[in-house]
């Protein structure tokens, strides 16, 4: 009887220890693997928010020299430390994408709040949802890491719909085009220009060389 609970006793601190090593083992994984997510974030960030993009608008059966050509550039407005000031400054507009479950505000082009590295970018060219005619263009990561706003794009096909709150007004947009694009500074924006549009661009999926970008019309 003894021989039979010593042995009960030892399969159980086995058990337990066995337990107990792997949770440690699945927390110190998991833990690594942010780490390192960080690291790939950070050096992602430096390298997206050093870099000037021009964005080319052109006419979608207009395949000449595009007409309006101006620069952009991905750099923060402000350091770090005003972030914390502004914490509180409200968002310009909402965009929500129901298919993928995206809803996510966006601060307006003046703000230090309108990075890359903390939330979904308002490109300096971008109109706002009221201007006719005016094309809205967003940007934000892809991938799988906290900042990834965008990264459910690549699920969305063509009559997909997209919402813009702006104003207490409700736009509705569809997707009527989606194309990829090098990833060398340059986005080309394909659109009818006698429409109003919204634009996302984000790095393309399992593609480190391209850009996907989606063009929206309102409807």
């Amino acid at each position: 009887m003894k021989n039979n609970l010593h042995f009960t006793v030892t399969i159980s601190v086995i058990l337990i220890f066995v337990g107990i090593t792997l949770i440690a083992t699945n927390y110190l994984s998991q833990k690594r693997d942010e780490v390192f997510s960080s690291i790939n974030l950070s050096l992602l960030e430096n390298k997206e928010e050093s870099i000037d993009i021009s964005v080319e608008e052109m006419n979608e059966s207009d395949s000449s020299i595009p007409e309006e050509n101006s620069s952009v550039s991905n750099s923060g407005s402000s350091n770090d430390s005003n972030i914390s000031n502004e914490i509180y400054e409200y968002y310009l507009a909402k965009l929500e994408i129901p298919k993928i479950g995206l809803s996510r505000g966006f601060y307006d082009k003046s703000s230090s709040l309108n990075r890359l590295s903390i939330n979904i970018k308002m490109l300096n060219e971008s109109a706002y949802p009221d201007e006719a005619n005016g094309n809205v263009i967003l940007a934000a990561h892809s991938g799988n890491y906290y900042n990834s706003y965008f990264g459910n794009l690549w699920k969305l096909e063509l009559g997909d719909e997209a919402y813009l709150y702006y104003n207490n007004v409700k736009y509705v947009y569809k997707i009527t085009n989606i194309y990829t694009d090098a990833k060398d500074g340059d986005v080309i924006v394909k659109r009818n220009p006698n429409k109003s549009t919204l634009t996302l661009i984000t790095c393309t999926k399992d593609d480190e060389s391209t850009q996907t970008i989606y063009i929206l019309e309102r409807i």
